[in-house]
């Protein structure tokens, strides 16, 4: 017997009302194909009146009809999806599509799962190169800004300066679980073995796994530990000079108040 396969069902609920999934969007997929409620319905399989009660269900999900139907003339009535209903069509499938991915993710077999990995495969996007999952451990809260220090993994913190209002706003609290971004560009590189003396409150040591040069800029990318790596990008001189290469330890510098974050 093979390993049980994790699935995802989509479905879509408004106001308390009954719950819209793929049969229905199936449905409504119909209507729009045969322009009209009693083809839709043996298409799919279902009386006119199931057809025509899922149907009113998909309408009442929406501020405006999904679909609309016409009553007698010469061939009898006819169906049209509106251009709302369009759009619920291919938002359902374009949600299908990136559950999918996640389930995917589950179905592995990898043990434990990256939350951070289910979050990009559900299709968060972001223009920052570094996005990681992390717990608050502490705030630290100022007159106006606040220090949310941030647990990455068992070995490194990182700390984010924001104000009290976006804590607030954003519901962060001690345990609460965060996606910090970190843009490429912010994170500096230092080389050496003892700590670099700056300001700059987040210093990670890692070991660079790549290198790669575009006409001015190269992409730095680091192995921070505990299965994470971290994205700089810096001048092409600069990484000259350092002697920037695979294998070389390096520090990666970015101020806290560099550090973005995100809730779910």
């Amino acid at each position: 017997m093979g390993e049980p396969r994790v699935e995802a069902v989509l479905a879509f609920r408004g106001g308390g009302r009954s719950m819209v999934g793929h049969d229905r969007i199936r449905l409504l997929e119909a209507v729009a194909l045969h322009g009209s409620i009693t083809k839709a319905a043996q298409a799919v399989g279902i009386s006119y009146k199931a057809a025509w009660d899922a149907l009113n269900a998909v309408n009442n999900l929406l501020p405006r009809p999904a679909f609309s139907a016409q009553t007698g003339g010469r061939h009898g009535g006819g169906a049209s999806v509106t251009p709302d209903g369009l759009a619920l069509i291919k938002a359902f499938h374009l949600l299908e599509e990136r559950l999918a991915r996640a389930t995917a993710v589950l179905s592995a077999g990898e043990s434990p799962v990256d939350p951070h990995v289910l979050l990009r495969s559900l299709g968060m996007r972001t223009s920052a190169r570094n996005a990681f999952r992390c717990t608050v451990d502490a705030i630290v809260t100022g007159g106006v800004n606040a220090e949310v220090v941030l647990r990455l993994t068992d070995e490194i913190q990182l700390a984010a300066v924001i104000t009290q209002a976006s804590v607030r706003d954003l519901g962060i609290e001690e345990g609460s679980e965060v996606t910090a971004l970190i843009k490429a560009p912010f994170v500096m590189l230092a080389t050496g073995e003892a700590e670099p003396t700056v300001s700059a409150r987040n210093r990670i040591p890692g070991t660079i796994l790549a290198r790669e040069d575009g006409p001015v800029s190269s992409e730095i990318t680091l192995d921070i530990g505990g299965g994470k790596t971290l994205t700089s990008v810096v001048t092409w001189d600069s990484a000259d000079r350092l002697a920037l290469s695979a294998g070389v330890r390096v520090w990666a510098l970015f101020k806290a108040s560099h550090v973005i974050l995100a809730v779910d």
